[in-house]
C-alpha cells in the first residue's frame, strides 16, 4: 500500500506539472506535447517490429498449432492474476477481487497452471486490470501521452502504473535458493515469451493500423479511448468527437480482438 500511495502521488505531481491547455490537445482530445519526439519512436518501433518482432510472431504462428499457442497466452495470463488481483482491491471492486482469485485457483489446478482456461469455460469473468486503470479510477489524470521505445504506447499516468505492477509481481521478489539467477532467467523468458505471443495475436490488427492514413494518429486516439475506456469498466461515455472524419475507424487493440483472429483461424 505503501508503494501504491508513493506511486499515486508521483503520478499526480508529474500530470499536474503537464495540465493540457485547450490549444495543445489533438482533435481526438489526447493531450500530446510531446508529438515530435513520439512520432520518432513510433518509427523507431516500427523498424525493430518490421526487422525482428513480427518475422518472429510469423514464424511462431507458422510452426505451433491455435491449441499450443492458445495455452502459452493462458499461462501467461495467469501467472498475471496476482497483479490484476492486487489492483482490483485497491480499486475496490469487492466482485473483480472475488472472480479473480477464483480464476487463479481453478486455472492453476484444474487448467494445468493456467494452460487451460477452465475458468472462462465455467463462467467465470475475466479482468485485465493494471495500476494505470487504478490510478485512473482514484482520479489521477492520465497526462501527456507517450510512446515508448519497443513498449508502444501509453501515457505519463500509465508509464507510472507499470513500475508499480512489477513490484506488485510476485515473481520479481522470488529468490531460488540453490540457483540464484533462475529467478532472472523466468523473467527473461517470460517477457520474451509474452512479447512473441502477444505480438502474433496483434498480427492483424497491427497489419489494419497501417493501412490507415496516419498510423500514429489512429494508435493515439485507439489506445487513449481503451484506456479511458478501461477505467469506466466498459461504461459508455459521450463522444464529442463523433462527427469528426474517422481516419482510424478500425478494430481496437484489445486481447478480445485478437483472441477473435485467433478463433478465426
Amino acid at each position: 500500500m505503501k508503494l501504491a500511495a508513493t506511486a499515486a502521488l508521483a503520478a499526480l505531481t508529474l500530470t499536474a506539472c503537464a495540465t493540457p491547455g485547450e490549444g495543445s490537445k489533438s482533435a481526438s482530445g489526447v493531450y500530446d506535447p510531446l508529438e515530435g519526439w513520439n512520432r520518432n519512436v513510433f518509427a523507431f518501433n516500427e523498424v525493430v517490429d518490421k526487422a525482428a518482432i513480427e518475422p518472429v510472431a510469423r514464424a511462431y504462428r507458422v510452426a505451433t498449432p491455435g491449441l499450443f499457442r492458445d495455452g502459452v497466452h493462458n499461462f501467461l495470463t495467469n501467472l498475471r492474476q496476482p497483479v490484476v488481483f492486487t489492483n482490483t482491491v485497491l480499486q475496490g471492486n469487492i466482485d473483480a477481487s472475488g472472480e479473480t482469485v477464483g480464476r487463479f485457483l481453478i486455472n492453476s489446478t484444474l487448467g494445468v497452471a493456467g494452460i487451460f482456461d477452465v475458468a472462462s469455460s465455467m463462467g467465470v469473468a475475466k479482468h485485465q486490470e493494471d495500476f494505470g486503470q487504478t490510478l485512473g479510477v482514484w482520479g489521477v489524470q492520465e497526462g501527456p501521452f507517450l510512446m515508448l521505445p519497443l513498449l508502444g504506447p501509453s501515457n505519463l499516468r500509465d508509464a507510472v502504473g507499470m513500475g508499480a505492477d512489477s513490484a506488485f509481481d510476485p515473481l520479481t521478489w522470488i529468490e531460488f535458493s540453490g540457483d540464484p539467477d533462475l529467478d532472472d532467467d523466468i523473467a527473461v523468458g517470460r517477457t520474451i515469451a509474452g512479447a512473441i505471443s502477444t505480438r502474433e495475436r496483434l498480427i492483424e490488427t497491427i497489419e489494419t493500423l497501417r493501412e490507415q492514413p496516419e498510423p500514429y494518429i489512429a494508435l493515439r486516439r485507439n489506445y487513449t479511448q481503451q484506456r479511458r475506456a478501461a477505467i469506466r469498466n466498459g461504461e459508455i461515455e459521450d463522444d464529442p468527437y463523433k462527427d469528426l472524419p474517422d481516419f482510424d475507424a478500425f478494430g481496437s487493440f484489445d486481447e478480445e480482438d485478437s483472441e477473435q483472429n485467433t478463433e478465426q483461424e
